[in-house]
């Protein structure tokens, strides 16, 4: 047999993606052949009762398998039911075509087939991260001040930066020794594709797609699938912005706040490992565990001045003791005692309150009145009311709350606005409800 000869690289990885391409439009006529015998009635003369049982009994190819063939020409083929695959998706192969499934189509769409099958797998990570997160958590995150002014683009790149210290330094020497946008794509994308994921304090995950032979930047908060579309020169404009300072680690300490993260010195006689390739997808950074200070719980005085005191200046007012020798006479009945004894002493206790509130009303000259909700003063906004609050109730607070909101409004930004500015009263009870 002769063996095929090849020239040069370009000819040989063109036989490659042609193969790799049949392959996989194989996969999608497989699965296009298969709802035909699923939607028609080809199989009426065959024997078999349905394409499941024709699949397994011919092929060896169990229900699981059928629905996954059925899904990749659902989801891949042109028009969502042909023989052909559509052009994005050539070259991808089967194994990454079936990991995609499982992506959202408006993520699937953005990728290529420079993406490697980790990579797929590592952006599919970072979605199932996001969705673990509730809306109620990342409001409770609240907007870091210096984000709080910026654009969706600035937020990911001002994010990708803090993360990334060393990058930013790469980039503030770029952006202050170069000229044009071609320069920050090899440092940003420097194997042409590159996908970061950064999660924004407050606002959730952000994947930014860059492609250094595109000039579109394609930018995706994941909680919204809202896709926004940008140009490199957005980028390299807000890098201007915050790279004024001639010293780099000087200046990315004043936009963060923080001390720059200098690297231990390798020393001259140890080897130097082996540098891996450069994945094209960055994951989020969790954020950094906060330790939380136990909150120490208030001493009052256990003699406050002016404070009434009813055993020693009402004596008369007190009600009578229960008699020992009364409680004794009820017959042991564990139900019945226990109900008896606590009856006895919730009307003490109810009966203590009633005297502490008529000596008050004594000491004043009042009589005692009905207290009238509508007239009490509020608290302020809930905003206001919330910020009294500690982290867990506040988080009980809310979550009470959303439970009477309409589950249509939660994305929406202006009902959250309107929602904190309402006013409330001292109980967090908005008065428009009372």
């Amino acid at each position: 047999m002769e063996l095929a000869q090849y020239q040069n690289y370009e000819e040989y990885k063109k036989a490659m993606n042609t193969v790799l391409n049949r392959t996989v439009e194989d996969f999608v006529m497989t699965g296009y052949l298969l709802k035909q015998g699923r939607d028609t009635d080809i199989l009426k003369d065959s024997g078999y009762s349905n394409v499941n049982e024709f699949a397994w009994a011919e092929y060896k190819l169990e229900a699981t398998q059928v629905s996954r063939y059925i899904r990749i020409n659902d989801r891949f083929s042109e028009g969502g039911y042909s023989p052909r695959l559509q052009d994005h998706y050539k070259g991808f192969g089967y194994a990454k075509l079936a990991l995609m499934l499982t992506l959202p189509e408006s993520v699937a769409e953005e990728l290529t087939p420079a993406y490697s099958k980790s990579e797929i797998q590592a952006v599919k990570e970072e979605i199932e991260s996001e969705e673990k997160i509730t809306d109620i958590e990342v409001i409770l995150e609240g907007e870091k001040k210096e984000q709080r002014d910026l654009n969706n683009l600035e937020k990911a790149i001002n994010q990708i930066c803090m993360e990334d210290p060393e990058l930013y330094v790469k980039l503030h020497g770029t952006v202050r020794t170069s000229v044009g946008t071609e320069p920050i794509k090899d440092v940003l994308a420097p194997d042409g594709d590159k996908l970061y994921s950064v999660r924004p304090q407050g606002c959730g995950r952000i994947m930014l797609y860059l492609n250094d032979e595109k000039d579109e930047v394609i930018l995706q908060v994941v909680r919204q699938s809202l896709k926004e579309r940008y140009a490199w020169s957005d980028i390299l404009g807000y890098l201007v912005l915050i790279t004024e300072q001639e010293d780099a680690k000087k200046n990315w300490e004043d936009l963060f706040g923080q001390q720059y993260p200098e690297k231990e010195q390798i020393a001259p006689v140890q080897p130097k490992k082996e540098k891996r390739k450069e994945s094209k997808v960055v994951k989020a950074k969790p954020p950094k565990a906060q330790k939380q200070e136990k909150e120490k719980p208030v001493e009052l005085p256990s003699d406050i001045p002016g404070q009434t005191e009813i055993e020693k200046d009402f004596p008369e007012m007190l009600p009578e003791p229960v008699k020992t020798s009364e409680i004794q006479r009820e017959e042991p009945n564990c139900t019945g005692a226990t109900v008896e004894i606590a009856e006895s002493v919730e009307n003490s206790v109810n009966n203590s309150k009633t005297v502490e509130e008529n000596a008050i009303n004594t000491e004043t000259g009042t009589e005692s009145e009905e207290v009238d909700n509508s007239k009490q003063n509020p608290a302020g906004s809930r905003w206001e009311y919330m910020k009294t609050m500690e982290s867990y109730k506040m988080a009980l607070y809310m979550a009470a709350s959303v439970n009477e909101m309409p589950h249509m409004m939660l994305n929406s930004a202006e009902y959250w606005k309107k929602w904190l500015e309402a006013e409330v009263d001292e109980n967090g009870d908005e008065f428009s409800k009372k």
